[in-house]
Formats: C-alpha cells, sequence, structure tokens
C-alpha cells in the first residue's frame, strides 16, 4: 500500500472517530474536514449521526454536506441508505442525489421501489429525480421499474401517492419505448 493511500485511510479514520465523538464541537469539526478530505466510507457515518444526533447544527452541517457532493464514489453508500428505517435518513438520502446531480442511472428500480413504499415526500423526491434523469438507461432497471410499479397499481395503494407514482410511470414507459 502507498504512503498516500495509508494515510487517506488514517484521516477517514480519524474522521469516522471524530463524528462518533460526544462533543459537538468536534463532530462539526469532523463534518467540515469530510468537506475536503472524506471518503466515500464516511457517508454510512454521516448518515448514523444525522439519525441519532438531537444537534440541529450537526443535522444542518451534515445536510449541507451531502447535498454537495459530487464524487461518483458516493452513489453507492448513497443508495444503501435508501433501505434505511429512518424516514429521516431516506429523505436525505433522495435530497443529496437529486442537490448533487449524481447519475443514478443503473438505479432507477431502486428508487422505484422506495417511492412505491415510502411516504408521499419520498414519492415526490424520487419524481423529481427520475424527471431529470438523462439517458441511456439499462434496459433491465427499465424492465424491473416498470414491473415494480405494475405491481403497485395492481394492489392497494395510497391514494397520496398515486399521482406522483403515475407520472413515474409516464416517464419510465417513455424511457423503455426508446430502448
Amino acid at each position: 500500500m502507498s504512503g498516500n493511500k495509508v494515510k487517506v485511510s488514517q484521516v477517514t479514520a480519524q474522521i469516522i472517530q471524530d463524528l462518533n465523538s460526544d462533543q459537538e464541537s468536534v463532530v462539526l469539526k469532523a463534518i467540515r474536514k469530510s468537506r475536503t478530505k472524506g471518503t466515500e466510507q464516511v457517508i454510512p457515518v454521516l448518515f448514523k449521526v444525522y439519525e441519532t444526533t438531537k444537534s440541529n447544527s450537526i443535522r444542518e452541517a451534515i445536510t449541507k454536506l451531502v447535498n454537495e457532493l459530487k464524487s461518483t464514489k458516493v452513489v453507492e453508500p448513497l443508495i444503501k441508505q435508501l433501505s434505511s428505517p429512518e424516514e429521516s435518513c431516506r429523505l436525505l438520502a433522495l435530497s443529496a442525489i437529486w442537490n448533487s446531480g449524481l447519475n443514478v442511472n443503473e438505479y432507477v428500480d431502486e428508487i422505484i421501489q422506495l417511492a412505491t413504499t415510502g411516504s408521499f415526500m419520498e414519492a415526490f423526491e424520487a419524481l423529481t429525480i427520475i424527471q431529470n434523469l438523462e439517458p441511456p438507461f439499462e434496459e433491465e432497471v427499465i424492465l424491473n421499474s416498470q414491473l415494480i410499479l405494475n405491481q403497485y397499481f395492481n394492489s392497494t395503494n395510497s391514494p397520496e401517492r398515486d399521482e406522483l407514482l403515475k407520472d413515474i410511470a409516464v416517464i419510465i414507459n417513455s424511457v423503455s419505448s426508446t430502448i
């Protein structure tokens, strides 16, 4: 392992340790440090801190940071947050995906799955993401998306989400016709 990778790993380890501190000032400093020196390995820890903290300052700093992520390496850790048991974390992940403009085309089906099972706000955020995606799309992802939507519309569902999911279905069907 090169000296640079060892240093990065030590920096990341220190950021993670500081994020888990009981002192708000240490956590806030670690969040700021994450902006320039953090790696995608910090993302799950940031979300855990977001979920467990009672500090509005910490929650705001994490929100600001994840909404400004630009590295393609953070896509997978953000997508993993879509299965969090905490709605606030799922919403933060969707918001981060939308605000960062990251390419999540290969995860459209996972986003749609959350839209069909989550809250109205999760469906709204999912629609916003899907409306702004650019081709190309993998055929399998689009077919999975159509299947998820068909299952949703063929079962008992939430009228408050229906309109949003109909809009998503129109977009997915339109994409499907071009593949």
